[in-house]
């Protein structure tokens, strides 16, 4: 394929050359493919304040409400990290990612530790993204604790947000979550 990309434009050049010796010259279309997707640049499906939509590569796509995530085993864990406003410290009660996104939710296949070869992209409100490997979210691997938060310092969220305790900035961190989008990383 490389050589592919290499020799498109030498033929493209010699074609145009050819084109101008003696004759009228010929319509030239060619077309480029990639196999990287665009940026996206689309706003995320909103649904209602408080629903998480859980969409991709996963068995049976689904939306959680906030009453669905509040009827789940809810945890609470300090976390610290580096924010834009300097040191954060807070209390965070919610759902571990793994109870919303258990292993055997995602499209997997016989290949040996398949679930390595996905991430989660979670999506705000305001299209900020962020990828975790789900590896780090496993708990047969990384089990990092990952959690839906529902509640910050007591006071409840109006939309869920995503935490990743033991970053040391505060980026992965997705305020007013709307959407966890499971993707294939590896082919």
């Amino acid at each position: 394929m490389s050589h592919m990309r290499v020799l498109l434009p030498v033929l493209v050049a010699m074609l145009a050359l050819l084109g101008g010796c003696g004759s009228a010259p010929a319509a030239t279309s060619v077309a480029l493919t990639s196999t990287s997707a665009p940026p996206a640049t689309s706003a995320p499906p909103v649904p209602p304040a408080g629903d998480v939509v859980v969409s991709g590569d996963v068995r049976e796509p689904r939306t959680w409400t906030r009453s669905d995530l509040a009827a789940l085993p809810q945890t609470t864990i300090e976390v610290r990290y580096e924010s834009g406003q300097g040191p954060q410290e807070r209390t965070l009660t919610g759902v571990g990612l793994t109870e919303v996104l258990p292993p055997d939710a995602l499209a997997t296949t016989d290949a040996k530790n398949d679930l390595l070869s996905f991430g989660v992209l979670a999506v705000g409100e305001d299209a900020y993204r962020a990828l975790v490997s789900y590896g780090e979210v496993s708990p047969d691997f990384g089990n990092r604790g990952l959690l839906v938060a529902l509640t910050e310092d007591g006071k409840a969220l109006e939309r869920p947000r995503l935490a990743v305790p033991g970053d040391v900035k505060g980026g992965r961190y997705v305020s007013d979550l709307v959407e966890l989008r499971v993707v294939r990383i590896a082919g």
